[in-house]
């Protein structure tokens, strides 16, 4: 499996906070072994004003950061029979069932409809043709009325490449998903 290596946002913000934090550190070591009242002016105005500027540059870095990952996972209602996605789209979202079932589907040009199984909470789908960086290998519908986290594509691959357990979690259901549909192929 590969997935995208994300780059962080705030990088540049972050970095600058360290450099001010740094700096203001710096002011502080030059007053402890030459104390002047030209050392100590600068310390007091210098060192806290850039340790201040340091604060609100993280600070701002932090609010981003937290806002668009609030905004980057939604709640999202299906109904009996609706299809959240068909076969062949692209993949945006993963979800995360909190109430109901879904079913998948797949559609075989010789078979027809393949329902290849059903999942309910917790369980989540679609993060393969995300980590594939391929469409969607079935259609997934509604059994009943659900009700699923979204995440976004973006945010889901921060996590899988930043979350050991997570990573291990999607990869021990992806292979019991592939011994289930290896044992329904020769059944």
């Amino acid at each position: 499996m590969t997935f995208n290596s994300y780059c962080y946002p705030h990088r540049r913000a972050v970095t600058l906070a360290g450099v001010l934090a740094l700096l203001a550190f710096a002011t502080g070591v030059a007053y402890e072994f030459h104390s002047t009242p030209v050392t100590m002016v600068m310390f007091l105005a210098g060192g806290s004003g850039l340790l201040v500027m340091a604060t609100a540059l993280l600070g701002w870095a932090f609010w981003h950061d937290v806002t668009a990952r609030l905004q980057s996972i939604t709640s999202k209602r299906f109904a009996a029979g609706e299809v959240i996605f068909r076969q062949g789209d692209d993949a945006e979202h993963i979800f995360v069932i909190t109430k109901g079932k879904v079913e998948a589907v797949f559609s075989d040009p010789v078979k027809g409809e393949v329902v290849l199984g059903q999942l309910g909470p917790p369980e989540f789908f679609g993060e393969t043709a995300i980590l594939t960086q391929s469409p969607r290998q079935a259609t997934v519908r509604a059994v009943e009325e659900v009700e699923s986290l979204m995440v976004h594509r973006t945010d889901f691959l921060r996590l899988y490449g930043s979350l050991p357990r997570l990573r291990a979690a999607i990869e021990a259901q992806q292979s019991r998903r592939k011994a289930m549909l290896n044992g329904q192929s020769r059944g």
